[in-house]
């Protein structure tokens, strides 16, 4: 088997491109909080709409339930992933948030 040598200056440019790629993905808290009010519209209007549909569905007459049913199904579930997702992002950006806002506690070499 032969041996992989890694050298320094392959460390470097790994290094490097880390650095680099960090300071690239920093976001200012003011970024943030817009998103994060963004997202927060984006679910209440999420919710408005929801509201809506609900009037729709319930004023749907009997004789058009069977032609409507399939298709209302449909956005009904649409509109419940959305949700989902529009959650699961909200969290993922304010987890993110934390993580990057946060700061480094140096651990200690006490032994």
């Amino acid at each position: 088997m032969e041996k992989i040598v890694i050298t320094e200056e392959q460390i470097k440019k790994l290094l490097d491109t880390i650095l680099i790629n960090e300071e690239v993905s920093k976001v200012s808290r003011q970024d943030f909080s817009r998103v994060q009010f963004k997202i927060e519209e984006l679910q209440n209007s999420l919710n408005e709409t929801q509201k809506e549909f609900a009037k729709l569905q319930a004023g749907i007459p009997a004789g058009l339930k069977n032609v409507t049913n399939k298709r209302m199904m449909l956005i009904s579930s649409y509109l419940i992933g959305a949700q989902g997702n529009i959650g699961k992002l909200k969290d993922a950006v304010r987890q993110y948030k934390k993580k990057v806002t946060s700061p480094v506690v140096p651990q200690s070499t006490d032994v």
